[in-house]
C-alpha cells in the first residue's frame, strides 16, 4: 500500500488559500463607499436616528430612499422560521430603501442604527427619477447594488458551513481585502467593529466570537490593538476559512 504523506497536502491547501483571488474576499461591512449623491440631496430631510433605532421594517411600504452621512445602519431579514439574519453593515454615502424598487412597493429588509447615524431622506419617487435623469448616479447605484449582491451571496454560501470558526474567518479575511493596512506587524483593519457586530453577521454569539477570536491571538494568527484588529498571519487565516485548521472553538 502507498504511504501517505499528510504534509504535502497540507502545504498545498496553505499556498492555495495564500493566492486565493482576493476578488472572492467580501466584506460584509460596506463603509468605504466613495459614492456622491449630491442631485439626490437638494430637497432632501434630514434626520439621525440613535443606536438600535429602526428606521424601516421589512414590508412596509417602500416610500422613502435614505442616503447616509455618517454612522452605520445594518440591514437584515427574517426567514420563513421567524429568525432574524443580519445581512451586511452600510457606512457613510450607502443608499437604504432602494434595494426592492421599483420592482417591490415595499421593503425587502429591514434597518437598524448600529450606532448614532445622520442620514438624507427623500421620496422613492424622486430617486428613480433622479436615477433616469443622472447616468452617472445610475452607474453609482449598478456598483453599489453589485457590492451587496456579492455580500448576499457570500451568506448563501456560508450557511454550509456550520462551523464559527470558519464564519469568523471568512469575515475577517473580508475585513482584510476591503480595509487593511500594512504595518510591521501585519495589516491592520482600520475601521472598528465589535464582537456583537461580527456575532450577528455571522448568526453567532458573542460569546463564540470571543472564543474564536481569543484562540486566533493563542495561535498568533491576529493581535488586538486598541479596538483595532491587526491579521499577523492572513494565510493562515485563509486556511482556516476553508476548515482545513484545527478547531478554533
Amino acid at each position: 500500500m502507498m504511504r501517505t504523506d499528510g504534509a504535502p497536502q497540507a502545504a498545498r491547501r496553505l499556498a492555495e488559500a495564500a493566492t486565493q483571488s482576493s476578488n472572492e474576499r467580501v466584506s460584509a461591512w460596506l463603509t468605504d463607499l466613495r459614492f456622491s449623491w449630491t442631485p439626490l440631496l437638494e430637497d432632501a430631510r434630514a434626520l439621525s436616528l440613535h443606536k438600535d433605532q429602526t428606521l424601516f421594517h421589512e414590508g412596509q411600504p417602500a416610500q422613502t430612499v435614505y442616503v447616509i452621512l455618517d454612522g452605520r445602519v445594518r440591514l437584515s431579514s427574517f426567514g420563513i422560521d421567524g429568525r432574524e439574519r443580519h445581512l451586511m453593515i452600510l457606512g457613510a454615502n450607502g443608499l437604504l430603501g432602494d434595494c426592492s424598487l421599483p420592482t417591490s412597493a415595499h421593503y425587502g429588509v429591514s434597518a437598524l442604527a448600529s450606532s448614532e447615524v445622520h442620514l438624507l431622506a427623500l421620496p422613492a419617487s424622486d430617486f428613480l427619477e433622479a436615477l433616469q435623469m443622472h447616468p452617472e448616479l445610475a452607474q453609482q447605484h449598478r456598483q453599489l447594488s453589485s457590492r451587496r449582491f456579492g455580500v448576499l451571496l457570500q451568506h448563501i454560501q456560508l450557511q454550509a458551513h456550520n462551523s464559527a470558526g470558519r464564519r469568523v474567518c471568512h469575515h475577517l479575511l473580508g475585513l482584510l481585502h476591503a480595509h487593511g493596512a500594512p504595518t510591521p506587524h501585519g495589516s491592520r483593519i482600520t475601521i472598528t467593529f465589535t464582537q456583537q457586530e461580527m456575532g450577528n453577521i455571522c448568526g453567532l454569539s458573542r460569546v463564540s466570537v470571543s472564543q474564536v477570536f481569543s484562540r486566533l491571538e493563542r495561535l498568533g494568527v491576529i493581535a488586538r490593538h486598541q479596538r483595532h484588529v491587526v491579521i499577523c498571519k492572513p494565510d493562515v487565516l485563509a486556511l482556516h476559512a476553508q476548515g482545513a485548521g484545527p478547531a478554533l472553538v
